[in-house]
């Protein structure tokens, strides 16, 4: 029998959905060690993107980089 208290659920990963318009590629991004911004790039020219966390901000999770 298994002891549901003891087993750890698995924590998902925060992330935004990022459409590089620059290769027309969507990856998505991770939100940093710290917890303040969400940092990634395009993964076919690299370009980065950073996205700060903070009070006033919008719930959408999806984005276009330019």
């Amino acid at each position: 029998m298994t002891d549901s208290s003891s087993e750890k659920t698995p924590q998902k990963k925060k992330f935004l959905g990022i459409n590089f318009k620059c290769c027309n590629i969507y990856s998505r991004v991770y939100i940093n060690k710290d917890g303040t911004a969400y940092d990634g790039g395009c993964p076919k020219c690299g370009k980065k993107v950073h996205v700060r966390i903070g009070t006033g901000g919008v719930d959408t999770r999806f984005f276009d980089a330019y």
